[in-house]
Parts: structure tokens; sequence; C-alpha cells
């Protein structure tokens, strides 16, 4: 693999779509499909539910007397898409059709992983104590630096075991015969 050239395309991608994320309505899409699939199994995961109120707002998660606010940084969140397709689009050796379709399947799971991560949030935020304090950490560090990484890599595996020789296929040698030396 070139590594250089591999890391001006990614470099590249990512600044036109971090462009494109930031003047089109995609970070508003994303975020309405986020909070409604997290409003959807927030009441089955932990019986809270979200409220979006009319007009804007911040979405309020619900719970008997309880409420939380789901203030986050939903563009901040969404973003971690940007880099995943960036990685995607980069990768050598994907024909058109393949590219395509793992960067719609990367789109997706940066989307579950979010609607995860803002059902988790009322858990977080109203018991709060050192666990969630440190499981809050870790679900950011998730949704910005390692999904994108995590995903990339595991769509992408096929392509760039050859590419990788840590990652290469190794053949299996016949066990040594009794008292034979290797």
């Amino acid at each position: 693999m070139k590594k250089l050239r591999f890391l001006v395309t990614f470099l590249g991608l990512f600044a036109v779509l971090l462009v494109i994320w930031k003047l089109s309505a995609a970070t508003q899409w994303f975020t309405q499909a986020l909070v409604l699939l997290a409003g959807g199994i927030g009441p089955v995961l932990h019986g809270w539910v979200l409220t979006n109120p009319t007009g804007g707002g911040v979405p309020v998660w619900v719970h008997g007397s309880a409420q939380v606010q789901a203030s986050l940084q939903y563009d901040a969140l969404s973003v971690g898409l940007v880099p995943t397709l960036a990685l995607l689009g980069a990768t050598p050796g994907l024909g058109l059709r393949r590219r395509a379709t793992l960067m719609l399947i990367g789109a997706v799971l940066c989307l579950l992983i979010d609607t995860v991560i803002l059902a988790l949030f009322p858990l977080l935020v109203f018991y709060k104590n050192p666990f969630t304090d440190v499981a809050g950490t870790f679900l950011g560090l998730i949704a910005f630096v390692g999904a994108p990484v995590i995903i990339w890599f595991t769509l992408t595996f096929r392509e760039l075991q050859p590419l990788l020789p840590s990652f290469r296929q190794r053949p299996v040698l016949p066990p040594p015969a009794p008292g034979a030396r290797r």
C-alpha cells in the first residue's frame, strides 16, 4: 500500500466530507434519525421516554417525575461519520459497488453506535457516580475515535489483509516428527 497516497486521499476526502457535512442538512437529518431511534429503544431498554419538544429545543428523557435534558452536541456526536466515510473512500482495492456498499453499512453502524450512546444518556447522567463518569467518557471516546477506525478495519479487513504483513495468513506447518528439530 502506498501509505502516502492513502494518507493524502484520506485527508482530502475527510476535508471535503467535513465541509459538505457542515454546509448541508446532513447533520440535521442524522440527528433526527438518531433521536427517533434512541426514542424508540429507550423505553424498552430502561423505561425512560424521550420527548422531543415541538418547535425545536433540547429533547428530554422522562421517567416518572425524573427528567434529564439530552443536552448533547449532536453535530459533534454525529461527525464520527465523516472519518468513517473518508477511511472507506480512501481504502485501495475496493470496487465502486463494494465501496458504496461499505460506505452505506459504515454510515448505518455509526448511526447505531450514536443511538446507543443517546439511549444510555439518561442512565449516565441521572445515576451519577464514578462508574457512569468512566462509562460516559469511554462511550465518547468510542464515538469520536474508536468507532470510525473499528468500523473501517472490520469492513475492509479482506482488502487490508494482503497489504499488512502482520495480518497475512501464514501457512500451517505440519507438526514435527517425533525427535525431529525445527
